[in-house]
C-alpha cells in the first residue's frame, strides 16, 4: 500500500497554547465507539468529569462560549494532560490530518482551517510536491472489486496532470484555473462519459454572479459565528460599482502571491479529487476547488480593501481558515454545495470561468 502525502506533512507540530486559535471550540467534537466504551469503564475522578460531559449522541457538550469543557485556563486537554493522548478520541490526536483511502493507497492532508497549517502552507513559495512511502499490505482494511485499480490509476494520473497545469507558472493564475476547470470537465466526459451542463448560461455582471454564489453559501449549515459575520461584511461591502474593480486591482496588486492561489488549488485537487474513485464525479470535486478558489478571493478583495490596500501573510491564514472551518468541517455542507454545482448556472463550468477573471 501507498502512503501519500503533500511534502509540507512533516512539518507540521501542534503548537498547542501558543496558538491563537483553538480546534477544541466552535465546533461538534464526536467521539469515536471505542473511545466512548473506554470513557464508560474508565475508573478515577477524571473518569466521572469526562462522562458528564458527553451527550447523549457521543459527542462532548460544549460550553456557553463554544469550548470544549475539558480544557484547562490555558486552553489545553485536561484529558490528554491527565490520562495521555492514547486516552483521546481519534478525532481529537488525528486533527488536522484528514484521510482519503482507495486501493493500494492511503493519502492524508493537513486542513487549513488550522492556523498552523496555513502558516506552513503559505509561507513556502515553492510548488507543493508530495512524499510516498510504501506500507504493508496489512494497512489496507477493503476487499476492492474487480477494476478498481484501474480506476484509481486512471484518476491518479488526471489528478498529477490537473495538479501540473494549476502549478504551470508560465501562466498567470486565472488562466491556470480555466485551463484546469476545462481539463476537468473533458475527463469527467472521457473517463465517466457523462455529459456535463453545457447550455450558455444568462449573461449576468461579476456582481450578480458574486450575489447568486453567496446565496448558495447562506443556505449552508452554519458552523461558526465567523462565517456568519463574514457572509454579512460580504454583501455590505460589494456593489455593482466597485466588485470587479476592486477584483482586477487585487489580482494585480498581489501577483507576485499569486503562489497562495496555486498552492490553495493543490491543496482543493489533492484533498478531494480521489473521492471520485466513489461517486464517478470528478468534475464535481472541480468545481468545488474553483468555488472556493471564488469565495476566499472575495474575501481576501475585501480585507485588502479594507486594510488600506495591504494584504498579509495572517490575512492568508486567516481567511482561508474561516472559510475552512465553515465548509471543510460538514460533510453535509459539502453535499449541498454538490448539489448547487449539479443545477446552478452560477456553478456551472461556463458560469465559473467566467467568474474567474
Amino acid at each position: 500500500m501507498v502512503f501519500r502525502v503533500p511534502s509540507y506533512y512533516k512539518n507540521f507540530r501542534c503548537i498547542a497554547d501558543k496558538c491563537p486559535d483553538n480546534c477544541c471550540r466552535g465546533w461538534e467534537i464526536d467521539i469515536d465507539e471505542d473511545t466512548l466504551d473506554y470513557y464508560k469503564d474508565l475508573k478515577g475522578p477524571m473518569a466521572e468529569k469526562i462522562r458528564a460531559s458527553i451527550s447523549e449522541d457521543g459527542s462532548f457538550v460544549l460550553n456557553e462560549e463554544g469550548w470544549c469543557p475539558l480544557l484547562n485556563e490555558k486552553g489545553l486537554c485536561e484529558v490528554c494532560l491527565t490520562l495521555g493522548e492514547d486516552s483521546l478520541s481519534e478525532v481529537c490526536t488525528e486533527y488536522p490530518r484528514f484521510t482519503t483511502e482507495y486501493p493500494k493507497t492511503r493519502e492524508k492532508v493537513l486542513c487549513l482551517s488550522c492556523g498552523e497549517v496555513g502558516r506552513i502552507v503559505f509561507s513556502d513559495t515553492e510548488q507543493i510536491g508530495f512524499d510516498e512511502q510504501i506500507l504493508s499490505e496489512d494497512y489496507d482494511e477493503y476487499e476492492w472489486e474487480d477494476g478498481d485499480d484501474e480506476l484509481a490509476e486512471k484518476l491518479e494520473s488526471v489528478r498529477s496532470h490537473a495538479i501540473g497545469l494549476l502549478q504551470d507558472r508560465s501562466r498567470p493564475i486565472a488562466e491556470r484555473i480555466a485551463v484546469y476547470l476545462n481539463y476537468c470537465c473533458q475527463m469527467q466526459k472521457e473517463l465517466f462519459e457523462t455529459v456535463p451542463k453545457e447550455e450558455e448560461p444568462e449573461k449576468i455582471s461579476l456582481y450578480e454572479a458574486f450575489l447568486q454564489r453567496l446565496s448558495q453559501y447562506e443556505e449552508l449549515e452554519s458552523i461558526g459565528d465567523a462565517w456568519s459575520g463574514m457572509e454579512e461584511e460580504l454583501k455590505a461591502f460589494y456593489h455593482e460599482e466597485n466588485y470587479e474593480k476592486t477584483h482586477r486591482a487585487f489580482m494585480e496588486a498581489q501577483m507576485e502571491n499569486e503562489y497562495q492561489y496555486e498552492h490553495l488549488m493543490v491543496y482543493y485537487t489533492f484533498r478531494y479529487f480521489m473521492r471520485a474513485f466513489y461517486d464517478n464525479n470528478l468534475l464535481e470535486k472541480a468545481q468545488f476547488a474553483v468555488a472556493s478558489f471564488l469565495m476566499v478571493r472575495d474575501m481576501d478583495v475585501m480585507v485588502w480593501m479594507k486594510n488600506g490596500q495591504k494584504f498579509d501573510l495572517q490575512d492568508r491564514i486567516e481567511t482561508t481558515k474561516v472559510y475552512a472551518k465553515e465548509v471543510e468541517h460538514s460533510e453535509e455542507n459539502i453535499e449541498m454545495l454538490g448539489e448547487s454545482f449539479l443545477f446552478e448556472d452560477v456553478f456551472s463550468v461556463k458560469g465559473l470561468l467566467a467568474q474567474i477573471m
